[in-house]
């Protein structure tokens, strides 16, 4: 059974990105569970005699496509949960216009992710494209990298970032070798040369009274 959207996210709720509804929909302030993990858990359990509905009445398609609302609202012009089309336990749609213009409506079962149609709102496709929509694909993000060179490009982009971050969050770690710790080579200037140098005239040292009187013997 799964929790209750409104037990699992905050009270604080994200307008719709096409129409800026508030109300009406389960609050999308954060996201407990990403795309990939909740979206492999419903095709996990398509086929099965269980429902995806819980005891709180809250579905887990709900929460997938919360969190395809959350993770992929970069990547697209406008992304919601239609509030025209069936919702149930088992089927909801969700509106989505790609980078290009192009508005689609995608059913979301527990089989996975299909479109219906070139329209918002909308479940009758063209049959002149029937193979678009005969097919299901497992995520939202499969699904857009099949339909979208927008989202494609605007996907690229972010990893490429975030790898960009990661360099240099390494670079940052690397540790200097220890010659650079050293100090640099002493050189000597012009002005420091010998010839500034004082001259020292060695001094002869005393010679004892005892070894003098001894030489002196032996002398005569």
């Amino acid at each position: 059974m799964f929790p209750s959207l409104l037990e699992m996210m905050s009270s604080d709720a994200i307008p719709c990105n096409r129409c800026g509804n508030q109300g009406g929909s389960p609050p999308f302030g954060s996201i407990p569970m990403s795309l990939h993990k909740v979206g492999s858990l419903n095709r996990s359990l398509a086929g099965s005699i269980n429902s995806s509905r819980g005891d709180s009445g809250c579905s887990s398609l709900e929460l997938e496509a919360v969190a395809a609302m959350h993770e992929l609202s970069f990547a697209v012009q406008s992304i919601c949960v239609s509030e025209m089309l069936p919702r149930t336990g088992d089927l909801l749609f969700v509106n989505v216009t790609t980078t290009e213009g192009q508005p689609y409506c995608l059913e979301l079962t527990l089989k996975g992710w299909r479109v219906t149609s070139l329209r918002s709102d909308c479940m009758i496709g063209d049959f002149t494209k029937l193979d678009m929509f005969i097919k299901y694909y497992d995520s939202l993000y499969s699904l857009l990298d099949d339909i979208s060179p927008g989202y494609r490009q605007r996907f690229g982009e972010r990893v490429a970032k975030k790898l960009m971050m990661l360099q240099n969050e390494d670079s940052c770690d690397i540790i200097a070798p220890s010659s650079s710790y050293c100090s640099p080579p002493f050189s000597m200037s012009p002005s420091d040369s010998t010839e500034s140098l004082p001259i020292v005239t060695p001094v002869p040292s005393p010679v004892p009274e005892r070894e003098e009187r001894h030489r002196d013997t032996v002398i005569a």
